[in-house]
């Protein structure tokens, strides 16, 4: 069974000393614990305290792979939004300046403006070991942000 360790921190905490650690957590004690946080809460917190921050970080143990959620202090509608950041690597086909050249880059999944139903969904595969999940959903987002260019 994987287990996972997970770092919380408050918008109240100044520094990363003041993280609170959670180790050797279940992939549902996780999911309950982000379930259970209070984030409208968190974000009030923030806009209150000058860089306060609400993350919630969790670690797998066993694959020594990270995500970082990061709650979005002013998001561009007044629903919550997320920034999603880790280090599962990604392969995307780009283009070089004239179009000519396509290449294949290893991209770490980062994913921002998330609702909270996508930011559980994205945790939830994580913490069940579907990075296959992450991916393609991070392909998909990189694709309408190409397409929204042209």
């Amino acid at each position: 069974m994987t287990a996972f360790d997970l770092d919380l921190r408050h918008p109240q905490h100044i520094s990363e000393v003041q993280t609170e650690y959670f180790p050797d957590m279940t992939a549902e004690e996780v999911m309950n614990k982000f379930n259970t946080m209070n984030w409208k809460q968190l974000q009030i917190l923030m806009l209150q305290i000058p860089d306060g921050q609400a993350t919630f970080t969790v670690t797998d143990n066993m694959l020594n792979q990270t995500v970082k959620i990061s709650l979005i202090e002013l998001p561009q509608t007044e629903v919550l939004a997320f920034h999603f950041e880790s280090d599962i690597e990604v392969e995307v086909e780009q283009k070089n300046l004239f179009g000519l050249l396509k290449y294949h880059r290893a991209m770490a999944v980062e994913l921002s403006h998330l609702s909270l139903k996508i930011t559980r969904e994205l945790l939830d595969a994580f913490t069940h070991q579907e990075l296959e999940v992450i991916k393609q959903h991070y392909l998909r987002n990189d694709q309408k942000i190409l397409t929204s260019l042209k």
